[in-house]
């Protein structure tokens, strides 16, 4: 009887052993990739992450600066594999096979899924579930093989999305230019990869006040000139570093959501005046060499003026 317990004592320790050994090695393998290192220390350095709706999107990423840029990429014909697909947007920002993720979500069609996305970093601090819904969603499509994130990847990029708003991203289309002739089939030309967007004109350098232009698209009349006047009287009390150049109605046809278009990437003050009128939404970033202004408010149809 003493020598079976013994010999059930070595057997239980071995195992144990061999499980620490399992978990530890398992640990290696998943940040073993270069991404779970870059986002682990806080590289500067760029991730891409291609999210295969139609059309699809790239998302890059720098953990230095935490600043999200997401591209529509807009291509007639893409390769029917998913890493062949996820491939041809890489290539062209010399992003080496095995640094490539992809992911293939249930909901292809861009628009309806960048409005989850967003629903779903809005509202999961109130709704736990909605993280918990993220997460099966995860061990779903990796069993599906519909994305290559390892568990520590997807981990570790949580953790950095649980510290962002919507405003932390910027938006950007990429288009449908024609690639040049020497361009390889099926990649994207360099310059319509986006590189993560830094803040040009940081507050700390300078001073001067964020120039804006208010737009009516939402139908209220007098909402341009009510926006004005609450910015305006924000920044004679020192809360708010921003100078009104105009208000006046959008353009355009009526507007069902406020957008914020940014023109010289003055993102942390763009930030700022967001959050200070009360609009929770993606930065759309635009190059405009003839813009006079920083920043143009569109106000939409959702708008609720600031007390």
């Amino acid at each position: 009887m003493e020598s079976s317990g013994k010999m059930r004592g070595l057997i239980e320790k071995g195992l144990l052993v061999l499980l620490l050994a399992l978990t530890g090695w398992a640990a290696y393998v998943q940040f073993s990739s270069q991404a779970a290192r870059a986002l682990s220390a806080g590289e500067d350095r760029t991730l891409y992450i291609a999210i295969l709706t139609q059309p699809a999107m790239l998302f890059s990423y720098n953990p230095a600066s935490e600043k999200t840029v997401l591209t529509t990429i807009k291509r007639r014909k893409t390769p029917k594999d998913p890493s062949e697909n996820a491939a041809h947007f890489f290539s062209a920002a010399g992003v080496e096979p095995e640094q490539i993720r992809y992911y293939i979500p249930r909901t292809l069609k861009r628009d309806d899924f960048w409005e989850q996305f967003k629903q779903t970093l809005s509202d999961w601090r109130f709704n736990p579930w909605l993280a918990a819904k993220s997460a099966w969603e995860y061990f779903s499509a990796y069993h599906d093989k519909r994305t290559n994130l390892n568990l520590a990847e997807f981990l570790l990029y949580a953790m950095q999305l649980s510290r962002m708003e919507v405003t932390d991203f910027t938006v950007r289309n990429a288009g449908e230019k024609a690639p040049a002739k020497t361009t390889a089939k099926n990649t994207v030309p360099r310059d319509h990869i986006a590189e993560p967007v830094e803040d040009r004109a940081p507050l700390a350098v300078e001073d001067r006040p964020l120039l804006v232009e208010v737009l009516n698209g939402g139908g209220k009349k007098g909402a341009a000139l009510e926006l004005t006047q609450f910015l305006r009287d924000q920044s004679q009390k020192g809360l708010l570093q921003v100078d009104v150049l105009q208000y006046d109605n959008y353009p355009g046809p009526t507007q069902p959501k406020t957008r914020i278009v940014d023109y010289t990437g003055r993102l942390a003050q763009i930030k700022q005046l967001s959050t200070a009128i009360g609009i929770n939404v993606e930065i759309e970033s635009e190059k405009q060499g003839t813009a006079i202004c920083d920043v143009r408010l569109i106000i939409g149809e959702d708008f609720k003026q600031p007390l």
